[in-house]
């Protein structure tokens, strides 16, 4: 099937009863179009032969004029909201899927595709084939019925000035269409183009504090004007493609024009042709020639849908990555966790960052993954969250396979807390919640925000929240906020503190109360005390003297580069280089005085000293 046939099918052949309706609305408007200049040459020759019942001719043919004017009004407004609705129903349709299905693909796509191209695919080529569905679609169907009109009614005026005037307009017509063709092997650059000028421009806002603490502007300006000039010249050649093909279409009209009226003209002095044939066909003429320059714009437009149609299928019909499900993961207390001498390598690299990985974990202990920065620590969270496929047979929770596991299942099961957390640009109290719940802002009587009330409700509505605002050492930081739970925290949280940031992430996991609780260095950008005491809430969380957050135990892995944080830990696993080199208890891991416990040394003499 091909793309064409396949995009008909998923989107379009649902709009087929109003495409169908208004298809019947430009025929009426199109008849309306040609026998309005055919009222009117009857009307002049009428008049011209000075019959007695002229005047009452006249008469009958105006009001009929007006009828078909009134009629031109209300059919083309039809037609035109029944292309173009459909148009914008497809636009939406459209960008759901893109956007699901970008929810769905793993990390490796990303790292082909720049995250610019994606806005500008979602933004630009969505807009793109709405315009071919809703304008291109009507104005194709308008010429393929008006076309047909205007030259069967000038044919029937005359057809022998008709093939007269035809000859340049098929000379003009023909000249467009190589330029059309041409034009569309420069829209595909120019998307790729806009895409790169789009990552650009989000790399230079995501990167603000960089660019001015090391004084870069005016480099990141030079970046920018190379891009930004590139995508101008090449929107240039293509405006001067599409406008020079008009003028050259409006010449061959005029030329078409004069040779009517040196033609036409003489036929009426002989005697040969009515003088309202004439004003009807020269009338006729030039609204066909005015469709044929409007046929420009359209052909540029459906070729902009078309590489859009095109762009947006690539991304759509790329495989997820992810293996089919065979099995399901049964509801009950948190999983175990198990590695089964798993490697990995990332794609396109050579030497794999995790080898020969074992471990077995039980339901609600927790397993201490130690390292130095490179030994694949993160690695490791990845792949336990599904971020990176796993090995087939390596990871198995609650006994089964994870890769024959729904993804979304295994992803219900467990919270992750990455080393630097994401927030959105929302209120704290959302940023926690996450899962679709809003905090509905209360305002006070004044018109001004209420963090008292919003303090208040919260703890009403949802006490959960402030267990899991203590259990994360939050509540002081809560209350130093201008509008409490209420505040706006910005884009990446950036009116909070690394530390901040980091808790607030861990307040979101806890707050789902996860079977599998995954921490990736968490405590990193936290004070000695506020870790002391994180960590006693973590030990703590399924304890009702530790909060009661969690009923059962969660299954935890805890990712720390200090030895204080991992001391609770059921087991400890230090890596180098992708391999375990050392595993065992805390107190183990310093009977052996290695890797785990020189480490532990010098941040113990650090702390002291």
């Amino acid at each position: 099937m091909s793309l064409a046939t396949r995009f008909f099918h998923r989107y379009v052949r649902r709009n087929l009863p109003q495409y169908a309706l208004g298809f019947a609305m430009l025929v009426a408007t199109n008849y309306a179009v040609v026998r309005i200049p055919t009222l009117i040459g009857n009307a002049l020759d009428a008049f011209g032969g000075g019959k007695a019942d002229a005047l009452a001719v006249g008469q009958g043919i105006a009001l009929e004029l007006m009828i078909w004017a009134v009629a031109v009004v209300v059919v083309r407004t039809l037609s035109r909201v029944l292309f173009f609705n459909p148009g914008r129903e497809v636009e939406y349709r459209v960008s759901v899927d893109l956007f699901t299905h970008l929810l769905a693909l793993q990390r490796p796509f990303f790292l082909k595709r720049k995250v610019g191209e994606l806005v500008s695919m979602a933004t630009n080529d969505t807009m793109s084939i709405r315009l071919l569905i809703g304008f291109a679609g009507l104005q194709v169907c308008n010429v393929a019925v008006a076309v047909p009109l205007h030259l069967g009614q000038m044919l029937l005026t005359d057809a022998w000035l008709t093939l007269w005037c035809l000859l340049p307009i098929a000379v003009g017509s023909a000249y467009t269409i190589a330029v059309v063709r041409r034009f569309y092997s420069l829209i595909r650059v120019s998307f790729e183009e806009l895409g790169r000028l789009s990552d650009r421009v989000l790399e230079s806002y995501a990167g603000i504090g960089t660019v001015r603490a090391h004084a870069a502007e005016a480099a990141i300006l030079r970046h920018f004007d190379t891009r930004n000039q590139t995508y101008l010249d090449l929107q240039l050649r293509l405006s001067s493609m599409r406008a020079f093909s008009m003028p050259v279409l409006g010449l061959s009209g005029q030329v078409a024009a004069a040779i009517v009226l040196w033609v036409g003209g003489a036929r009426v002095i002989a005697g040969e042709l009515p003088v309202g044939a004439l004003v009807t066909f020269t009338t006729l003429l030039g609204s066909l020639v005015a469709l044929l320059m409007a046929v420009a714009w359209v052909l540029a437009s459906v070729s902009r849908g078309f590489v859009a149609i095109k762009r947006v299928d690539e991304v759509v019909t790329t495989p997820d990555g992810l293996p089919v499900p065979t099995d399901i993961l049964p509801p009950g207390p948190p999983p175990s966790l198990e590695l089964r001498g798993m490697t990995f390598t990332y794609p396109g690299a050579e030497e794999p960052s995790l080898r020969d990985i074992s471990f077995a974990l039980a339901p609600g202990k927790t397993l201490g993954i130690f390292g130095r920065t490179g030994a694949g620590k993160s690695t490791l969270i990845h792949l336990l969250s599904r971020v990176y496929t796993p090995p087939v047979g390596t990871v198995l929770v609650g006994g089964k396979d994870v890769t024959t596991l729904p993804l979304d299942q295994v992803r219900s099961q467990l919270a992750v807390v990455p080393q630097d957390p994401f927030l959105f640009s929302t209120t704290l109290r959302d940023n926690i919640r996450l899962r679709g719940e809003r905090s509905g802002h209360v305002r006070g009587e004044d018109g001004g925000s209420s963090a008292s009330s919003s303090h208040l409700r919260a703890e009403a509505e949802d006490p959960r929240l402030q267990q899991v605002l203590r259990a994360a050492c939050l509540v002081d930081d809560v209350r130093s906020l201008p509008e409490g739970l209420d505040t706006v925290v910005g884009e990446r949280g950036v009116m909070l503190s690394g530390g901040q940031r980091q808790r607030t992430a861990l307040a979101r996991a806890l707050y789902r109360g996860p079977g599998l609780l995954l921490l990736d260095d968490v405590l990193s950008a936290v004070d000695q005390g506020t870790e002391v005491r994180l960590v006693a809430a973590i030990r703590g969380l399924h304890d009702e003297a530790g909060g009661g957050l969690m009923k059962q135990a969660a299954t935890t892995v805890i990712v720390s580069h200090r030895t204080s944080v991992l001391e609770h830990a059921d087991e400890i696993l230090v890596l180098e280089r992708g391999a375990v080199v050392e595993r065992g208890t805390h107190a183990q891991l310093l009977a052996l005085d290695g890797v785990y416990a020189e480490t532990h040394r010098h941040q113990e003499a650090a702390h002291h000293g």
